[in-house]
């Protein structure tokens, strides 16, 4: 018998509901929001939405089990497309050597990682590993032990992320090797070229890269305005990801291409970047998706809600924007956009409910973690308030 959930009466549902694909200009703003709503799930996926008066009647819900959330917010799960990890331990002293962790205590520290943003809410993470001295050989260990953890207990996308100052001509046969293995053990969903100012010929590295067969995503630091659209026209990428120290120019050209362009406002604080460049970007209708940044000696923050908070605070982003590129934009970036990210009919039932009775007040609750309940795939992963399920 199929298995039914009726998440009853959350005083604000944001469902995020919209047109398909990344949400720019007035669509990043509607959040979708149904007063008084409810959330009927079915085998883990989401067969009706709307006001809780009209779910209530459905001749499907008096086989379901409820869940009363009243007072509460309901909204999709937080994406994370930018946590960074890696099998080299860089050193804290100056002039140190980097030293190479074992694969069983890296496969420990990512799982304790992973299981603590889903304490913060994030249902959906991209995790990218590069090593700061290049080792491919590395890389690959780290990906397999990520692989092994899989998506339990949150969804994960694999990313190996290289920095373009290491593929160069003396490495390249190597570093093809290296890719024949990523392709082969399905390690990675993603490749993302870090790219320096002085880039290596882009033409070799990106024929390389492609005959991985895998997506390309860019990570742009800043330079050439020429190089930038060079790059966005060779590689396409679904994703860039940027500081919110944009200049005019390179915020114009990107808001123009097809890429989402993902911040992380934790990062940049831990940096002292003052350009809010994301507002104006979000206002030139360009694709924004937001992200921690993790990474264990740069930026160690991973919740999701402080990112929401920081973008509000400090990239003067409304809430309803900020909300938008944590979640559908975010999921996008991943290329998951498709199956989590809104409360739409046909999604996976990827859901929070938080202890707040306005969405508007998450960035004035900074470093509170709000998440009572979170729901994988219609199966509660944290249930903080003892929620008990009334039998139909």
């Amino acid at each position: 018998m199929a298995q039914l959930l009726l998440l009853r009466g959350a005083k604000q549902l944001l469902t995020l509901r919209g047109p398909n694909g990344v949400r720019r200009g007035a669509s990043l703003s509607d959040l979708g929001i149904i007063e008084d709503g409810s959330v009927l799930i079915q085998d883990g996926r989401i067969i009706s939405v709307g006001p809780t008066r009209r779910i209530e009647n459905l001749k499907e819900t008096k086989d379901a089990v409820e869940i009363p959330v009243n007072g509460a917010v309901v909204m999709p799960g937080f994406a994370d497309p930018a946590i960074h990890v890696s099998l080299w331990e860089r050193p804290s002293l100056p002039g140190a050597v980097a030293r190479r962790k074992k694969s069983l205590n890296f496969y420990h520290e990512s799982l304790t990682l992973v299981r603590s943003c889903l304490q913060h809410g994030t249902l959906n993470a991209e995790f990218k590993v590069c090593s700061d001295p290049i080792s491919y050989s590395a890389d690959v260990a780290a990906l397999r032990q990520l692989l092994a953890i899989g998506s339990n207990p949150v969804a994960m996308v694999r990313t190996l992320r290289l920095q373009s100052s290491g593929v160069d001509e003396a490495n390249l046969v190597g570093f093809a090797a290296q890719l024949g293995k990523l392709r082969r053990g399905k390690l990675a969903h993603f490749i993302e070229l870090a790219v320096d100012h002085a880039a290596p010929p882009l033409n070799t590295v990106l024929k390389l890269l492609s005959e991985a067969g895998l997506p390309l995503n860019l990570t742009w630091a800043g330079g050439s305005i020429e190089l930038l659209r060079r790059l966005l026209q060779l590689a396409q990428p679904r994703a860039v990801f940027c500081s919110s120290e944009l200049q005019p120019a390179e915020s114009a050209l990107l808001a123009r291409s097809s890429s989402i362009v993902v911040f992380s406002p934790c990062k940049d604080l831990l940096e002292e970047r003052e350009n809010p460049s994301a507002k104006k970007f979000a206002a030139a209708d360009g694709a924004i998706a937001l992200g921690s940044g993790y990474h264990s000696k740069d930026a160690p923050i991973f919740s999701m809600q402080m990112v929401v908070a920081l973008a509000v605070l400090r990239l003067r982003l409304s809430v309803e924007q900020a909300i938008s590129a944590a979640t559908i934009n975010a999921a996008h970036a991943m290329g998951r956009g498709a199956e989590v990210g809104s409360i739409e009919v046909g999604k996976r039932a990827d859901l929070l409910v938080l202890n707040l009775s306005d969405y508007r007040e998450m960035p004035r609750r900074i470093g509170v973690n709000q998440v009572a309940m979170a729901l994988r795939d219609g199966n509660f992963v944290i249930n903080r308030k003892r929620a008990k399920a009334s039998a139909p």
